[in-house]
C-alpha cells in the first residue's frame, strides 16, 4: 500500500534561485535533473538517517510550459504562480497496480507511466491521480527498480546527505479537512493508511495518519464554533522536520545563515519543542523544526 512518503514537489517560478536557499541553509543538494520528455527538470534535498525512514524535497522547474500545462500535472503551474508551495506528494509503494484498483474503486483514474533520465535510464514506475476531491492535493505513487535499502545506500555514496544544517527525519505534513471524519475514512478505508493517534486543542482535532516512519495529519474543527470550521480543504505548504541535536543550535544556525527563524516555543504535539522558518525564504515551502525532549 503507501509504504512510505517518498517525496514532497515543490514546483518553483526559478529553479536556480530555489536551489540557492536551500544550500545557504546548509542542505546539499542532487545535481540538475531534466525529465526527458515531460517538460520539468529538478534539484533535490535528501533527509534521513536510513533505508527506514529517508525522503526528499524535489525543488521542480518546468522547463515547457506546453508538456505541463494540460492534464494530470497542471496544478505545478499553480504552485509556480504562486511563487513556489508544496503541490503533491509522491508515496512509495512496491504495488502501484493494487493502489491503481483502489483509487479506481473510489472513482479516481490514474496516469501510469515510465519516468527516465535524460540520458535514458528508468528512474521509476509513476501513476500521478487524479484525486479531484477526494484529496485536497495532487498524488504521485512510485515504484523503484532497486530496494530501499540499495536506494539510501547509493544516495549515501552519492553524498547525497552531506548537509551542514542538522535535519534528521521528516516528521510529518498537514492538511486541513473540513469533514475530518469523512477525510479520515478515504485515508484509513480506500487506502490502507492506519490511524496512529490524535491531538486536540481548543477548536481543532489532529488526526494523526501513519505512513511508513512520518505522519499525515488531518486537520479538522471540533464543532461549528471551531476556527477551523469553514476552512476549504487544503495542503498546508509546510513540512515538520526533527532536528539532530539541540532546537536551539539549530535556530541559531539558521539565523547566522540570514534566516528569520522563530524563538522556540512548546510544540502541539506533546513533548516537543519547535521553530520555524518562513515558506517564503524557501521557496514556498515552510519549515518547521522539531525537538523531542
Amino acid at each position: 500500500m503507501l509504504d512510505r512518503i517518498d517525496h514532497l514537489v515543490v514546483p518553483v517560478p526559478d529553479l536556480p534561485a530555489a536551489a540557492a536557499a536551500y544550500e545557504r541553509l546548509g542542505l546539499t543538494l542532487t545535481p540538475l535533473t531534466v525529465h526527458q520528455g515531460m517538460g520539468t527538470a529538478n534539484r533535490a534535498a535528501f533527509i534521513g538517517t536510513g533505508a527506514a525512514n529517508f525522503t526528499y524535497i524535489e525543488l521542480l522547474g518546468v522547463t515547457d510550459l506546453a508538456l505541463v500545462g494540460g492534464g494530470s500535472r497542471a496544478h505545478y503551474l499553480d504552485a509556480v504562480e504562486r511563487g513556489g508551495a508544496l503541490s503533491s506528494i509522491a508515496f512509495g509503494t512496491v504495488d502501484i497496480p493494487e493502489l491503481i484498483d483502489r483509487f479506481a474503486e473510489a472513482g479516481l483514474n490514474s496516469n501510469l507511466r515510465e519516468v527516465h533520465a535524460g540520458d535514458g535510464r528508468k528512474l521509476a514506475d509513476t501513476a500521478i491521480v487524479d484525486t479531484k476531491d477526494a484529496l485536497p492535493f495532487a498524488v504521485t505513487l512510485l515504484h523503484y527498480p532497486e530496494t530501499w535499502e540499495a536506494r539510501y545506500e547509493r544516495s549515501v555514496a552519492a553524498g547525497r546527505f552531506a548537509h551542514t544544517f542538522p535535519l534528521k527525519r521528516l516528521d510529518h505534513l498537514a492538511a486541513v479537512a473540513p469533514d475530518i471524519e469523512a477525510a479520515t475514512e478515504f485515508w484509513t478505508g480506500t487506502l490502507g493508511v492506519p490511524v496512529a493517534g490524535e491531538i486536540r486543542t481548543p477548536g481543532m482535532i489532529i488526526r494523526q495518519l501513519q505512513v511508513g516512519d512520518a505522519i499525515f495529519e488531518l486537520l479538522g474543527p471540533d464543532g461549528p464554533a471551531s476556527r477551523m470550521a469553514g476552512r476549504p480543504a487544503a495542503l498546508a505548504s509546510m513540512a515538520a522536520w526533527e532536528v539532530d541535536g539541540s532546537l536551539d543550535a539549530a535556530v541559531a544556525l539558521a539565523r547566522e545563515r540570514g534566516f528569520t527563524a522563530s524563538d522556540p516555543e512548546p510544540g502541539v504535539i506533546p513533548g516537543t519543542r519547535r521553530a520555524s522558518i518562513p515558506a517564503g525564504e524557501l521557496a514556498g515551502l515552510g519549515m518547521q523544526l522539531l525537538e523531542y525532549v
